[in-house]
């Protein structure tokens, strides 16, 4: 249960820093029990952001055709300029990472064209994320083949702090925009909605998240938490796992990093409801966590996947847990992330 919040490339680090070159290799390539090896380490969440990010190009804009005609054309051209802001930055980061990065084209475009662009984009950095990342796993495998172990933990490093995590955090930057984009524009109900049509669209996985045990989906949600770089312990007792979460590696990285201060500052959430946890306020990022991995499994299957407490701390800081009884979503949590029907 201890090693669940450590990432394989931690446990790397961990075996050449004790002079276990052995195992660091062993680890390399056959992975760690849940990573499959050092090159598919982040595979998974890169590619599962890119999903979740054209679903919310989609979205985006059927929102911005339902809107009326007046806000409706000022609202999608605030969204292509975000789609605008995330596609060019996007683009920049494999550039200065990849060889033959599509250009940035400078003139904005419609909210349409704004998306394919954005679309096409994701699709060049898939392909060449996965060769990136097996080349410098291979690169490393060599470095401690040659016994150059220094070498070999700063291509660690390289591999996890210069060519994941920037690309990560843009496109979390981007879905929070993307959800405050909503809020400013419709206003919480719609945000509603948006989330849960983006859930929607994701059901399939949630179903196979609940043919799970509550010991495997305890994995499987450590294996996602820590692919999105947070810190988290694990432990278990007779009714539930427990995952505290100093800092969450999406939602409280953004805020600690300042995300909802200045002058470009993501807005909150301030109605209590499903939105917030019936919380008073909420960062816009965390709102689809009630509404994702609560409101919708509760309409699905009957039951919340994860029950937070005390969530979206100013320290970054999360709880979540999950219980064992598939009827072990405890009714006050349930009454907080439940639509009211009308």
């Amino acid at each position: 249960m201890e090693q669940l919040g450590r990432r394989l490339s931690d446990a790397i680090r961990a075996a050449l820093d004790s002079g276990e070159a052995a195992g660091a290799r062993r680890l390399a390539l056959e992975g760690d029990g849940q990573a499959r090896s050092l090159a598919k380490e982040y595979g998974l969440m890169y590619r599962g952001l890119g999903i979740t990010i054209r679903i919310l190009l989609t979205l985006i804009g059927d929102t911005a055709s339902r809107a009326d005609a007046l806000s409706g054309r000022a609202a999608t051209a605030d969204a292509a300029a975000v789609v605008n802001r995330f596609r060019t930055d996007f683009s920049h980061l494999t550039e200065r990472m990849w060889d033959g990065a599509p250009g940035v084209p400078e003139a904005p475009a419609t909210l349409d064209e704004e998306c394919a662009r954005a679309a096409r984009v994701l699709d060049f950095g898939e392909e060449r994320f996965d060769r990136d990342q097996a080349r410098l796993a291979d690169e490393v495998v060599r470095a401690i083949d040659a016994g150059d172990i220094a070498r070999a933990r700063a291509l660690v490093d390289l591999k996890e702090q210069k060519r994941y995590v920037p690309l990560h955090d843009r496109m979390v930057r981007f879905m929070a925009e993307s959800f405050g984009w909503v809020l400013r524009w419709f206003g919480a109900a719609e945000l509603l909605r948006f989330h849960l049509a983006t859930a929607e669209a994701q059901r399939p996985g949630f179903e196979k998240w609940e043919r799970m045990s509550a010991a495997e989906f305890t994995r499987a949600t450590a294996f996602l938490l820590k692919q999105h770089m947070g810190q988290f312990v694990v432990r278990e007792d007779d009714e539930k796992f427990t995952i505290e979460q100093t800092p969450c590696g999406s939602g409280g990285r953004l805020r600690l990093k300042g995300a909802y201060e200045g002058p470009d500052a993501l807005p909150f959430v301030e109605a209590p409801g499903p939105l917030t946890f019936g919380e008073t306020r909420l960062p816009v990022y965390c709102s689809h966590c009630p509404i994702w991995n609560g409101t919708a499994p509760l309409a699905w299957f009957g039951r919340a996947h994860w029950i937070f407490e005390n969530p979206s701390r100013p320290d970054g800081g999360c709880t979540l847990y999950i219980y064992k009884r598939h009827d072990g979503t405890p009714p006050e949590y349930a009454a907080k992330v439940r639509i009211a029907k009308n």
